[in-house]
């Protein structure tokens, strides 16, 4: 049986505090007994169960669609040192799991090649926080356990001071990034990494946000790389799907630091 590395086992608080955690929690209650969802902090103790999650959710997948967390990356958010892990529990299972990056000057953002779109390049190394890894089990899919976690760490990120919320998806994975979108981010940039098509997404926190014009507007073919890239080229950003689920773009207007 694999088992998360035991020797630096901490109590788990979430980073920022224990008033932190609670007012985030408080903001996003959920009924607590065994058959409804219950949103929570995962700590070491839940290891196993995240990496079995994991593991369900990736299984059969095109290289690339998901990055799993090897078990020692997994372990650094478990113990707070890297950021914060979230679970939704049903019937006393883990259903659905995310990661939050939270840096810090002991543990910054890693230079990124390329810069990340749109981030200042002061606030990149310790005011950038990072959505990461959320994962539903493919029977609880369908009924917005993904914007719960989703919601609950733009929460997190900014009682933590972060200024803003950055994630990367794999263009083919439609259903993920709509839900980034529909959670107010900006889709912001393309690249290609090891083979695969991975678009960048930003949202600003608190006083930080990003501004587009809608009388500038063009539709974009959800998966169309090319169309993206063209637009992102032209100086716009993605800001919503359309009934149809083409992306809609509009000119970036202004980025408040």
């Amino acid at each position: 049986m694999r088992r998360l590395p035991g020797s630096r086992v901490k109590p788990v608080t979430a980073r920022g505090g224990t008033a932190l955690y609670q007012s985030c929690m408080t903001a996003h209650s959920l009924a607590h007994n065994a058959a409804a969802p219950t949103l929570r902090l995962l700590g070491i103790e839940d290891g196993l169960s995240l990496l079995t999650l994991q593991d369900t959710v990736t299984e059969g997948l095109p290289p690339g669609y998901l990055r799993p967390k090897a078990e020692e990356a997994l372990y650094y958010y478990l113990d707070g040192t890297l950021g914060v892990a979230y679970g939704i529990f049903e019937h006393n299972g883990l259903r659905a799991s995310a990661l939050l990056r939270l840096p810090d000057a002991e543990h910054p953002n890693p230079d990124a090649k390329p810069r990340f779109p749109i981030v200042p390049e002061t606030d990149w190394p310790c005011h950038a926080a990072f959505l990461e890894n959320a994962m539903v089990h493919p029977d609880a899919r369908g009924r917005g356990l993904q914007r719960m976690l989703l919601d609950i760490r733009l929460t997190h990120a900014a009682a933590a001071g972060m200024r803003w919320a950055c994630a990367a998806s794999h263009l083919h994975n439609q259903a993920s990034w709509s839900n980034l979108l529909g959670a107010g981010l900006v889709l912001a940039g393309l690249i290609e990494r090891e083979g695969q098509p991975l678009i960048g997404l930003v949202a600003g926190l608190g006083v930080a946000r990003i501004t587009s014009d809608p009388r500038e507007k063009r539709l974009v073919e959800a998966r169309d790389k090319v169309q993206h890239l063209a637009a992102l080229a032209d100086g716009f950003v993605g800001v919503r799907s359309d009934a149809r689920g083409a992306v809609v773009y509009q000119r970036l207007a202004r980025v408040f630091a």
